[in-house]
């Protein structure tokens, strides 16, 4: 069993003062003098609390080095390692020190690591902004997908307002953000879908000022390019699709319509716009204003700017090959019935060559 850092502590005193207090030998051929070995230096007290530099002098005894972990490059952990070791005179006691110090970065780093590796939670700060965000980019006139990459396009535009409280891209707690707001996105999809269900025979300006008065949703302006997506919407809805793949076949359908421009893109959501006038009435004569993000008099919040410019950039996940295999995946979902996340075993074919669904995306 590996001695503990305090046994070592001890042993290394004992022999310090063992050497210290040795009667001298004889000066014999065969019993050669041997000049007196110096202390043993103090090894360095480890300290995880901020300090005014990477590496600090305490006053205590011998003047041991404080040695802060935090912050520091490798380079200048070996650096100060190998200074420190070559003061020592001897092999053994080189030796000593190393195994003393090796234990006590373990020890410090266990320390570390269990506290930084609890269960993050988002503070009430970081909710609001990442929902405001999330309703908002589902009804920006730009979006191109309500599904795909959405995760990192809000990070993009949360990171270019320092959003409070966010975790850094390297965070230990990047995952945990990523499946959180994979989560929130799940949630106001749920949303925004049963508002539009709850209000389907209203004509588009009304259902738009439905979602808009949504509380994560009220800074965004009704444009003509949402009330274009709401009627796409309506129609699928109208279409009874499974719960489960209503928002992939709206993408395909989207999709679908960029294959032949962007002008095609345009006169196929008017076609379907204009069906939905006729059928629900004309948004013109409810007295409800329509804005343009390109208009230089229409103001809003940074962040929603910053989301604006970002949106376009929600792309398809990209499909991942893997041999064929059946295999048993848990997902987390909203239940379209009751708004609730649903955690499933669901059987997932992986084919040669094909891949499959990405996160965020309802099959």
């Amino acid at each position: 069993m590996a001695p503990t850092t305090k046994e070592l502590m001890e042993r290394a005193k004992r022999r310090r003062t063992e050497l210290q207090n040795a009667p001298p030998s004889s000066s014999t051929p065969s019993s050669p003098v041997f000049p007196a070995t110096p202390s043993l230096p103090t090894p360095p007290a480890f300290n995880l609390d901020p300090v005014s530099g990477p590496f600090s002098v305490s006053p205590a005894a011998n003047n041991a080095p404080n040695f802060n972990i935090r912050g520091i490059s490798m380079a200048q952990l070996k650096n100060f390692g190998e200074r420190e070791l070559k003061r020592a005179p001897s092999k053994d006691e080189r030796d000593t020190l190393q195994a003393l110090w090796t234990l006590q970065v373990r020890d410090q780093l266990s320390k570390l690591t269990r506290n930084t590796t609890e269960s993050w939670t988002p503070s009430s700060a970081l909710e609001k902004a990442s929902r405001r965000s999330i309703y908002s980019l589902f009804l920006l006139p730009n979006l191109q997908l309500y599904s795909g990459t959405l995760v990192d396009v809000l990070l993009l535009a949360m990171r270019a307002v320092n959003t409070p409280d966010l975790p850094n891209a390297d965070s230990i707690h990047a995952d945990e953000l990523g499946t959180w707001l994979g989560e929130e996105i799940s949630q106001a999809r749920y949303a925004i879908k049963k508002k539009i269900i709850e209000n389907a025979r209203l004509n588009v300006a009304e259902l738009a000022a439905e979602l808009l008065s949504l509380v994560h949703a009220h800074h965004v302006p009704a444009t003509l390019g949402l009330y274009m997506r709401l009627a796409l919407l309506r129609r699928h809805i109208g279409l009874k699709h499974n719960a489960n793949s209503f928002w992939g076949k709206v993408d395909q359908e989207m999709e679908t319509f960029r294959e032949g421009g962007s002008q095609d893109f345009v006169d196929l959501m008017q076609v379907i716009y204009e069906d939905d006038v006729r059928e629900f009435g004309d948004p013109s004569t409810t007295g409800h204003t329509v804005k343009s993000f390109t208009d230089p008099n229409f103001t809003c919040p940074q962040w929603l700017r910053e989301l604006f410019a970002v949106a376009p950039q929600v792309k398809r996940l990209p499909k991942q090959k893997g041999k064929n295999r059946k295999r048993k995946r848990s997902v987390t979902d909203v239940d379209e019935n009751t708004g609730d996340n649903v955690r499933q075993n669901v059987d997932v074919q992986d084919a040669e060559g094909e891949g499959q669904p990405g996160a965020g995306e309802e099959d």
